[in-house]
């Protein structure tokens, strides 16, 4: 085997453990922030703005869709600042406060807003694009032993952290002779 195929070897698996653990977190995260804010649509108030949005014409829903994320970049930015500026809790916790709160609004934006969105043509050639080459990532990944090890470990942690399984009943345990 050449040096180059050993160097190889030795530096795509980190890679593709680490992108199985960001497509397999962000994939998670995108769902149950979008499960979070279908909740929030049965708010009367937020019922009637989710109405109003979803009923946008397509440069409105543009906008609509772009404007969380305008928003919220400030809000990162102050994060990673703090995060420089040696107080690396709130920093990181600012930063992922903004990241999750973006990621819920973007989410659920999109879904109110794709009907529109997909008539503006250069959006609906950038979804297309976007979601191909999604598609051939996660293709390519699935074929990685790595990948599919990271699917199961973080399923895995999942199912215990759900409160199916035998950590989160080991810890209610607990708690309850604590108690008595």
């Amino acid at each position: 085997m050449s040096l180059y195929k050993k160097i190889k070897r030795l530096l795509v698996a980190p890679v593709i453990w680490f992108a199985a653990f960001v497509f397999l977190l962000e994939e998670y995260l995108w769902d149950v922030t979008a499960r979070l804010m279908a909740r929030l649509g049965t708010i009367r108030m937020i019922h009637a703005i989710e109405t109003r949005i979803s009923a946008l014409p397509s440069r409105w829903a543009v906008l609509a869709f772009l404007l969380p994320s305008s928003i919220l970049i400030p809000a990162k930015l102050i994060g990673l600042h703090v995060l420089a500026s040696g107080h690396w809790l709130i920093g990181g916790l600012i930063f992922l406060f903004a990241k999750f709160l973006g990621m819920a609004l973007f989410s659920r934006i999109f879904n109110l807003t794709r009907p529109a969105l997909l008539q503006v043509p250069w959006f609906s050639r950038l979804y297309q694009w976007v979601m191909i080459y999604r598609n051939r990532i996660h293709d390519f990944l699935e074929h990685w032993q790595a990948y599919q090890q990271t699917k199961h470990a973080l399923s895995k942690a999942l199912y215990l952290i759900r409160g199916n399984g035998r950590l989160v009943r080991y810890l209610r345990r607990v708690r309850r002779l604590k108690q008595t």
